[in-house]
């Protein structure tokens, strides 16, 4: 696929519907592949948190939403939350284009990217594509790290 502009926008209240649709689509069956039967008590209060927090961007391609990312920056790294991608736009290299700019912003702080990624969801091979490593894992989560060049490199 080829590079696309993207435009992302902060997430308002009235995207609950679309972001919460988006989630259930694509992680329902990993949430309870791993975490039982609880995918409404976790997801709702998840995504309306990280809307309150202003933490969620819809992710538009030529005027057409087509995912939403949650994440924050900390002193420390940079901690992707959540991203969702519509079913029909994905492995066609979207994907890579949306986490690219979080890297860039990475790179450009000098601060890593942490994330957590369900162990039943093969988007873990993903994001080990785009150079993120296994910092730890429990038998329902991997926890995964980017680490920007140049960042704990001997000088």
């Amino acid at each position: 696929m080829a590079r696309t502009a993207l435009n992302f926008r902060p997430a308002e209240a009235g995207d609950f519907d679309y972001i919460y649709g988006l989630c259930e689509s694509t992680m329902r069956a990993y949430v309870e592949a791993d975490l039982g039967d609880c995918f409404e008590k976790v997801a709702r209060p998840t995504i309306q948190r990280l809307i309150q927090a202003g933490l969620f961007s819809l992710i538009h391609d030529e005027g057409v939403p087509v995912g939403a990312i949650a994440h924050e920056l900390h002193d420390t790294h940079i901690q992707l939350e959540e991203i969702y991608l519509e079913p029909a736009r994905q492995n066609l290299g979207l994907g890579a284009q949306i986490m690219q700019r979080l890297l860039d912003q990475s790179q450009a702080l000098g601060l890593p990217v942490r994330l957590h990624v369900l162990s039943s969801n093969p988007a873990r091979r993903f994001y080990e594509r785009l150079g993120f490593s296994l910092t730890r894992s429990t038998p329902a989560v991997n926890y995964l790290e980017y680490q920007p060049r140049g960042v704990g490199e001997a000088r």
